[in-house]
């Protein structure tokens, strides 16, 4: 046995029933980390913008109703962003549980780990600062959408 197996069981054969119940209690813990990772960066989104848009969820609403081709493109921005936090978010989660991880089975030595801890959480920062830009950008979407829609439709009506 090499240092790599040490601690860590073989599994020869997973029952089909237990990858079924593994992965439905995965996507609920998706939606949960999703919804975590949207209050926490939210919540920091509104107390550092300056410029945050006064009503979000009304102007989305009005998107939503008014165009399919704006709606697309709001969902779109909105996934990016959405993804995008749950990979910081995600990120942030496993790294102590590598160290833990690592600490019991002792597969890499302690320079090592705190090396990959170390990328890990610079890659956790370029994440949420790229969150941070999609945020920026999704709310400058917003704006610029409904502006558009206000134009197009004073426009319909004077014609």
């Amino acid at each position: 046995m090499n240092r790599f197996e040490v601690g860590i069981p073989k599994i020869e054969k997973i029952d089909t029933s237990i990858l079924i119940v593994l992965g439905s209690m995965a996507y609920v813990l998706g939606i949960a980390v999703d919804r975590l990772a949207r209050t926490l960066f939210g919540f920091a989104e509104k107390v550092l913008a300056k410029d945050r848009l006064p009503n979000p969820e009304e102007i989305e609403r009005r998107i939503l109703v008014s165009s399919e081709a704006l709606t697309r493109q709001i969902q779109y921005n909105r996934s990016r962003l959405r993804i995008c936090r749950a990979w910081a978010f995600n990120l942030l989660l496993a790294l102590p549980a590598f160290v833990a991880w690592n600490l019991s089975v002792g597969a890499m030595r302690s320079v090592s780990c705190w090396l990959v801890v170390g990328i890990g959480f610079l890659i956790c920062a370029l994440m949420a600062g790229t969150a941070w830009v999609l945020s920026a950008d999704y709310d400058k979407n917003l704006r610029d959408s409904c502006k558009f829609l206000e134009r197009y439709k004073s426009e319909g009506k004077n014609s």
